[in-house]
């Protein structure tokens, strides 16, 4: 995530009085008044409510997100290495359930549709701080794993549902980028696409991950798998990341993963009752609307919620968010890239029957 910056133009003025400087004085006074109100009030909050505790971990969860770990020294400022400890640890290790698939099976049993381009439905979600996208297909057998073609680099977004003969889509997992170039080249993690394993822990096929993933039936599943655990219940496409949002109709995110998380544009994957995909990507980091800061993991969570979805998980956001439907970019990503996206590893993609 790239800090926001203000750029100040100073503008030169005419015509001014032979001598400033009793002017300038008592507006720099005025000035250090009112910033030390500011700080003396904000300080207040930040350091004496519960509310400005959450808003430190929030921020603190904003520079994780950036993956640049230069910037996370400052963040001492803000938290307590203990707190901050235990940041690190909701991020990296968070608690998890397993979807239950019994359930999943008895709700989803009448109410599979056969999807086509038409009847996918985009809805736009506006609020003060992101715009989100809502994306609604049907059939959730016509929702697949696609990885790169290419061993060490990843491939823009357009380019994965093209070659897979698909109508839209979402990025999904993350890579490993020591460089921050954003290839997109190396995978992490689990991905299964159409049953075969693309990528595993660095353990192998037998350590367990965060993943979400589809049954061969259409039904989603979230929880901590290995791969040969998710072949062995017959799911046929998977991606590790997280957190989890909403599993067994449960709302997952509490104030600690949301601290862990901060503001960031977003991407989630989920199923609803009826068994409709929903797909959301949010902007932020003040790169498409300059206002946006981005979204949390509970409002992620919420917009869910709103869809009557039972399962669902967050996918790799920052630069890497990015939706397509029909050939069009619905939001513009933030990243800085020749073809206007990042290159991703992998991605969810539709691809009609």
């Amino acid at each position: 995530m790239e800090l926001q910056t203000t750029d100040t133009a100073y503008v030169s003025r005419q015509n001014r009085k032979p001598n400033p400087k009793p002017k300038r004085k008592r507006i720099w006074r005025i000035f250090l008044t009112i910033c030390l109100i500011l700080v003396l009030g904000g300080g207040g909050f930040l350091y004496g409510t519960n509310q400005g505790l959450q808003m430190r971990r929030m921020l603190l969860g904003t520079v994780f997100s950036t993956y640049h770990p230069q910037y996370e020294k400052f963040m001492r400022l803000l938290l307590p290495q203990s707190e901050i400890d235990a940041l690190y640890n909701a991020r990296n290790h968070p608690q998890t359930v397993q979807t239950t698939i019994a359930q999943a099976q008895q709700d989803n049993q009448t109410t599979v549709k056969t999807g086509t381009t038409e009847n996918i439905q985009v809805d736009t979600i506006t609020t003060a701080n992101y715009t989100a996208k809502v994306m609604i297909i049907p059939d959730p057998t016509t929702v697949h794993m696609v990885g790169t073609k290419f061993a060490t680099k990843g491939q823009p977004l357009s380019d994965l549902i093209k070659e897979n003969n698909g109508v839209a889509g979402i990025n999904a997992g993350g890579f490993f980028d020591p460089s921050g170039r954003g290839s997109g080249g190396e995978m992490i993690g689990i991905v299964i696409s159409n049953g075969n394993i693309l990528s595993v822990p660095s353990g192998g096929k037998n350590v367990p991950s965060l993943v979400g993933g589809f049954l061969k039936d259409g039904q989603f599943i979230t929880g901590n798998y290995s791969a040969s655990q998710l072949l062995k219940l017959g799911v046929t496409d998977a991606v590790s990341f997280g957190p989890q949002l909403i599993v067994n109709g449960e709302n997952r995110v509490s104030s600690t993963v949301d601290g862990a998380w901060g503001w960031a544009p977003r991407t989630a994957i989920g199923q609803e009752k009826n068994g409709s995909i929903v797909m959301i990507i949010t902007d932020g980091r003040f790169y498409w609307d300059k206002t946006h800061r981005g979204a949390s993991m509970s409002d992620m969570a919420h917009m869910f919620e709103k869809y009557n979805v039972t399962n669902a998980i967050a996918m790799d956001g920052g630069g890497s968010t990015t939706m397509i439907k029909d050939g069009e970019l619905l939001l513009k990503p933030a990243t800085s890239t020749s073809v206007g996206m990042r290159y991703l590893p992998n991605a969810w993609v539709v691809i009609p029957h």
